[in-house]
This record gives structure tokens, sequence and C-alpha cells, in this order.
């Protein structure tokens, strides 16, 4: 059996889904067709919902996969979500072993998303197959597997909506995280949620002379510099936009003192954050070129805690541009597909007794914890169905996840099916 599952790894991860690259499209609907059939092998009903443009053209839109395996109308139904698509593997030269071509060494599984998400995606159907052949399966499966999470699940929501059996899940359990460390799992009850953005400022047609035009036309890369400082406090970390805590949700002691156990450090999790993700401007060659640039550019994105609203801050953020910039400047603001945050509760049932589950397997004491990463599809699958949403995993924290060499500790892996297989199993 389990060269039986690392053959079905090995075939998955061989196949190049990164939905960033729409010259691999063909690989993304490559990978849902697999997705499909070993669903099917396990007696599943599958549906894959696509976006249409008008006309019935069909757009470039990853397929999301909704499997179901109904053993009783009387029984519980557990939702299940993991996601098929990857991130690119550059740099390539970077990589120890090939990142499509699935290597174990060294107690590690090593290839391009053998930890975020085909590994519990795997995971998954190995420890669905193995109740199902005993049948000790005891509740109905309801399978989610999304192809565009590395891109923000852009089209999550909209298609979500299609399928009706989905109100009739129970609890949903998100499979896109990981343990605290080897052996100590954790579960997740609070994500932060992200909105990122792009700015162009143009003051003129071409770089201009510096020693001509100095102090007699804007510098765009100095008006974004100065921007973006006035944006936020570097040194204290705090964001200086108007009004943009004024619906951030206070931390309890009581959860202080959990987070405690299991961080170092609450800031990264608890507090929104503002970062610049790159900037360009100007001669960035060797040497000098003494010019006024005709144009900067700035990537930054925000994350939000909870009862905030990406929506509400996008707002903010255009006013405070709008009223920091020079009077008749040109600028050009995109904002990009975002997300609320995730907040659950981590006393609920489903919460308390996967903890214990995972105590069984690892013999080791849950920890509760929050991310300060999102994942767009646990806020959306609360919000629609107001269900428990239990996020967890079980890769490491030297896996390597969008990096190269990315891994999955062997021992975790074939662990972490058996505790699949008693969450599945309740």
């Amino acid at each position: 059996m389990r060269n039986q599952i690392l053959k079905l790894f090995s075939d998955f991860v061989s196949i190049q889904s990164v939905s960033t690259d729409s010259k691999r499209h063909k690989e993304i609907l490559k990978a849902a067709d697999f997705v499909k059939k070993e669903l099917i092998s396990l007696g599943c009903q599958v549906n894959l919902y696509q976006k249409y443009l008008p006309a019935g053209r069909q757009e470039n839109c990853p397929p999301l996969i909704v499997g179901k395996k109904i053993i009783s109308p009387k029984a519980k139904t557990l939702g299940v979500y993991a996601h098929y698509d990857v991130q690119p593997e550059d740099p390539v030269d970077q990589w120890k072993t090939p990142p499509f071509k699935l290597t174990v060494k060294d107690g590690k599984i090593y290839g391009r998303g053998t930890a975020d998400d085909k590994g519990h995606l795997i995971q998954i159907l190995a420890a669905t197959k193995k109740l199902i052949e005993p049948k000790s399966l005891k509740n109905n499966l309801i399978f989610i597997f999304e192809g565009e999470e590395e891109v923000g699940s852009v089209n999550f929501e909209e298609l979500i909506k299609k399928d009706s059996l989905l109100s009739k899940v129970d609890a949903f359990y998100v499979f896109d995280m990981g343990m605290k460390d080897k052996n100590i799992p954790q579960i997740f009850y609070g994500l932060r949620g992200i909105v990122a953005f792009e700015l162009k400022i143009k003051t003129s047609e071409v770089d201009l002379h510096s020693g001509i035009y100095g102090n007699r036309v804007p510098n765009p890369a100095q008006l974004m510099a100065d921007l973006m400082s006035r944006m936020k406090d570097s040194k204290m970390g705090k964001i200086k936009i108007p009004g943009f805590y004024n619906q951030v949700k206070e931390i309890i002691q009581e959860e202080k003192d959990l987070l405690s156990k299991s961080n170092d450090t609450l800031v990264s999790k608890i507090y929104p954050s503002l970062d610049i993700n790159g900037m360009v401007s100007g001669y960035i060659g060797e040497g000098s070129k003494t010019i006024i640039p005709a144009n900067a550019m700035v990537k930054f994105s925000i994350r939000l805690v909870p009862n905030q609203k990406h929506r509400q801050i996008e707002q903010l953020v255009e006013k405070f541009i709008r009223d920091n910039l020079p009077k008749g400047i040109e600028y050009k603001l995109k904002i990009f597909t975002g997300s609320d945050s995730f907040y659950t509760d981590f006393e609920s049932p489903y919460v308390q007794k996967t903890a214990k589950i995972f105590e069984e397997v690892f013999n080791r004491k849950t920890l509760f914890n929050r991310s300060g990463g999102s994942v767009a599809a646990a806020e959306i699958l609360q919000r629609l169905f107001k269900k428990p949403v239990i996020l967890i995993g079980f890769t490491l924290p030297n896996n390597n996840i969008h990096a190269p060499n990315e891994n999955f500790d062997e021992e975790m892996f074939f662990k972490g099916i058996l505790a699949i297989e008693k969450i599945f199993a309740q």
C-alpha cells in the first residue's frame, strides 16, 4: 500500500499544474482529470465547475472539482478541501532534485507541490480508500479540490455556489496548513485576510536630465518613497492610514494565553501589516545614470485581521493615495483580488474531537494557533455555509513551501494519512 501511495503521489507531482502560468493551462486540466479519475475510482459522484464567457467560450479557469461519497442520508457530512495547483518552480538552478519528479531521499519526499498542497490531497485520497475497502467510513464526504488557490481563489466563491449539496455539510476540513514541528500537531482557528495593490506614478513622457530638471519637475521615485513612508511607520510597524484600525477585533487575555503556548511572538498573527512587495523606477543597471525617472511603480499588500473588511480597506487606501499625492500628478492604482480574515470557535466539538485524534496519533498535546497567512477558501466556506471550518495539515516549517527543494517529511506524510482516517471514521 505504501508503494502504491508513493506511485500515485509521483504521478501527481509530475503534472506541472502551475496556475499562475497561462502557458501551462493544459497541465492544470491534466491535473483536474487526474483527480477526477481517482475520485471516481473511490465510487464518488464527481462534478467539475468552470467559468464560461459569453457564447459558451471557456475561460482559462481551473476547474473546481467536487466529489461526493455518500454512505447514508443519516450520517454526518464532512466537507474536505485541498488544492491541486502549485507555485512556479523558479529558481530552477537552486533545486537539488528535479522539481516535477518525486524524489524520496533521507526521510523527505521532494518535488514541487509535495507540501503545498498535492501531498495533502494524496493523503486524503489514500485515507478514504483505506476506509472504503473494509467499510469503516462513518461519514459522508464531499471533496472540494480547487485549482487556483495559488492565484487568490479568484473564482472559488462563484463556482462553489453551483453545488447545492454543500449546504448539507456539517463541518469543513481545510487541508492546507502545517504542524508546529515534527510530531507536534496544531489546529488553526484564525487567518489574516489580504488585499494587494499596484500603484504607478508618471510625471513625464521620458526620463529627464537631473542637472537640468532637478528641483523643477517632480521625481516619481521620490514621490513614491514619500507616499509609502507616510503610509507606514517602519520603526513601530504601525499603519498610518486614517481609520485603518477602527474595526480591528480586540484580543482577549484568554486567547493571548492560548496562543502563547504555540507562538514565540504574536505580532505576525494577530495584528495587521503592510509590506512593500516590490519597487521599480529609473535606472537600475551597472554604474550611474543621472536622470529623473519618467515613472515609478510599487506593489504592496496589506494583511487584515478579524472584523476588517478588505473592500473597506481598499477604499481607505484609495483615499489616502488621492489625498497624499500632489495635485495634478498622474497615477494609476490597481487592486488585486482580496479576501477577508478567517476566525472560528476553537472550542467547537469538531475542533476538540480533531485535537484528541491528533493527540492519539502523534502522542503530543495539540496546539491551537492563528496564522499570519491567508487561505481565501476558508473564509468563503465559513461565510457561505455558516459551519465550523477546521484548518489542519501535516507539513513542517522546514518543508520549503513556495521555495526550491520543497518537500514533505516522509514520517509525517504517512502519520497524516492515519490521522485523516480517524477523522473520517469518527
